[in-house]
């Protein structure tokens, strides 16, 4: 049939060409809604999250610490990106900052939520922001801290919004999983080490002492350690993980069921003492064995210290808080790992749900590398190293 312009018309069904059209606009439709949603337009406005809504008092004490799925969705400001959080991971701090005064002031008003290692997606930017883009993998450790925000945090969620100078792209090497154990411990020993000297280019024979191996700061340590030149590297652990810190880059691995590093080690023959678990008297037993010249740095926390007699002309550093401000400490830790020279250790991981247990384990001291949060589906996980 025709109309009334001589056009062919179908009066039975639709033309062929009509079906095409109607099936192309609908899948232009679907590409612009995926295209979208990949660019945040389609971000929630609630997520699910670790909560503090006060203080703990004492050990084991997680009656406020809530796992909610109605979190208000962070926006970023001028300045910031919004990540879509795939994993995160524990450390010590975070137990230790929920117990303290500090987390009454934190959760006086709302709930405040926990966490400092982050690594995800970027799924939307601020204004200001030029060097990181939408679908960017990223990590961060969100340990800032300003006059209107005293002590950043929000890693343990579906999103967080950090400042973009201080967030790195991820290693391409490691999976998110393995990259979001590593901001804060990663950039404390790099800071540490740094302070002591590091990198050592040129040192002959240089030995160095990481006083705890097998722990969070331990396990990134002895590779970093063994990168920046250190020909002699000493730590001390339980017998079961020897193999594995000589694998990291230990040459030498001290049972401390039976001893001391110190009682191990020759009178001024060490050059660094990295003193990453910081108990009491640590820098007195370590000063024999410093040469002059020597560096002794150490972690506060748990009432260590200054020597009470110190040697003279070995040097003692207070390493004080971490700086996650600048994006530049990540670079230089990306560019290790994707060498080669810094691998992930993760001992356990829990679900972000299961976040009470991470606790427990965490201060149960006996964990391997660092204890991971699995925050997005399993798909993003990757090997874990132990």
């Amino acid at each position: 049939a025709r109309d009334r312009f001589g056009l062919n018309i179908c009066l039975r069904r639709p033309c062929l060409w009509g079906r095409q059209t109607a099936m192309r606009c609908a899948l232009a439709a679907v590409l612009v809604l995926c295209v979208a949603s990949a660019h945040g337009a389609f971000t929630p406005k609630t997520m699910r999250a670790v909560v503090a809504t006060g203080r703990g008092y004492g050990e084991s004490d997680y009656s406020k610490i809530k796992v909610v799925s109605d979190q208000a969705m962070p926006q970023p400001s001028r300045g910031q990106v919004l990540i879509r959080v795939a994993a995160s991971s524990i450390n010590p701090v975070d137990y230790k900052l929920y117990s303290s005064i500090a987390m009454s002031a934190l959760t006086m008003f709302h709930p405040k939520v926990l966490g400092f290692d982050v690594a995800g997606t970027v799924e939307a930017v601020g204004e200001g922001c030029s060097r990181l883009k939408l679908g960017d993998d990223v990590w961060a450790d969100l340990g800032k801290s300003s006059l209107t925000n005293p002590i950043q945090l929000g890693a343990w969620a579906e999103y967080a919004v950090a400042d973009e100078s201080q967030v790195g792209l991820k290693p391409a090497g490691l999976s998110f999983a393995e990259a979001a154990s590593l901001p804060l411990v990663g950039l404390t020993d790099l800071q540490a080490l740094r302070m002591a000297g590091a990198p050592w280019a040129g040192r002959q024979n240089l030995t160095v002492v990481v006083t705890s191996g097998a722990g969070g700061t331990g396990t990134p340590a002895l590779q970093l350690a063994k990168a920046f030149g250190a020909a002699r590297i000493v730590t001390s652990s339980s017998p079961k993980n020897f193999d594995l810190l000589k694998r990291l880059g230990a040459t030498e691995a001290i049972d401390y069921h039976k001893g001391t590093i110190w009682d191990a080690l020759a009178e001024n023959s060490v050059d660094v003492v990295y003193d990453n678990y910081g108990a009491p008297g640590t820098a007195d037993a370590a000063m024999k064995s410093l040469r002059p010249g020597g560096v002794f740095v150490f972690l506060p926390g748990k009432d260590g210290g200054n020597a009470k007699h110190p040697k003279a002309g070995v040097k003692e550093i207070n390493y004080g808080l971490c700086d996650s401000s600048k994006h530049e400490d990540l670079d230089e830790l990306k560019m290790l790992a994707d060498a080669g020279k810094l691998k992930a250790v993760i001992g356990q991981s829990f679900k972000l749900k299961d976040i009470v247990n991470a606790f427990n384990m965490s201060l149960a001291g006996h964990a391997v590398g660092k204890i991971g949060i699995e925050v997005a589906p399993a798909p993003l996980w990757g090997p874990i190293v132990v």
